[in-house]
């Protein structure tokens, strides 16, 4: 392993629905001048995805039922945001004043089931996350290894937070092109190790938010000089069965 760059794509255009992000970026790489090499991989904010997939919702247009009105009670979100939260959970978890802990339906454990109104311009739009990250993530990997003529690993991302810790964190809640767990089974010393499984796709969407700074529009990072294992399998590897779940 040698040294690791984290390259931000700038001057990315303004996404908007129906626009194809591997096109954009692809557009955006040649206005910078810039080639992808082999080895090189990218981490998307969901952002910019979701709004290319046309997940953003009117407010006024979400029908509230009688149970996200009961919810809202006793909260500090707007029915209508309760609603979005109950249509894109597979489960409530837990509701508290400021948040309700959901597992969407893509079954990650998050805060809101990713529900989100920020970088949105208009107060009655939210965001939801893309229906499926995993098949997101693949096309526009196979868009952007078709151009460049080589394998370009695509991670999408969001930030979550952590149980018993505070702030936020980019975790991958998509991907293609790369193995997202990576299983070591020997130390330095050569001694067997037991599950020791890493992550390898929620870090690298990690060391990518450094470089996604809320308020600078930096939603594209390419990591370079990562020796990723070649994998199609997606994010969802990630995910811990209910049954291996000592919180829930």
């Amino acid at each position: 392993m040698g040294k690791l760059e984290l390259i931000p794509l700038v001057k990315l255009p303004i996404v908007w629905k129906g626009c194809d992000i591997g096109d954009l970026l692809i557009k955006s790489m040649e206005n910078n001048k810039f080639n992808l090499r082999k080895n090189d991989l990218i981490v998307i904010a969901h952002k910019i995805v979701s709004i290319s997939e046309g997940r953003i919702v009117k407010l006024s247009d979400v029908k509230i039922s009688s149970k996200a009105k009961k919810i809202s009670k006793k909260t500090n979100k707007s029915a209508e945001i309760i609603q979005l939260i109950i249509n894109e959970s597979d489960k409530i978890l837990k509701v508290e004043k400021d948040f309700i802990l959901t597992k969407d339906k893509n079954g990650i454990v998050a805060a809101n089931a990713g529900v989100d109104q920020s970088n949105l311009k208009d107060r009655n739009q939210a965001l939801l996350l893309p229906k499926n990250p995993d098949k997101s993530a693949k096309e526009i990997s196979m868009k952007l290894s078709k151009k460049f003529k080589k394998l370009i690993p695509v991670i999408i991302s969001d930030s979550v937070g952590r149980p018993w810790r505070n702030g936020l964190t980019q975790i991958a809640i998509g991907s293609y092109g790369l193995k997202a767990l990576v299983k070591y089974s020997k130390d330095f010393h050569g001694n067997e190790l037991f599950d020791t499984d890493v992550p390898v796709s929620d870090e690298l969407s990690s060391a990518a938010g450094l470089l996604m700074v809320k308020d600078k529009g930096i939603p594209v990072v390419i990591i370079r000089g990562y020796n990723y294992i070649s994998n199609k399998r997606g994010a969802k590897g990630l995910i811990r069965p209910d049954n291996e779940n000592v919180f829930i």
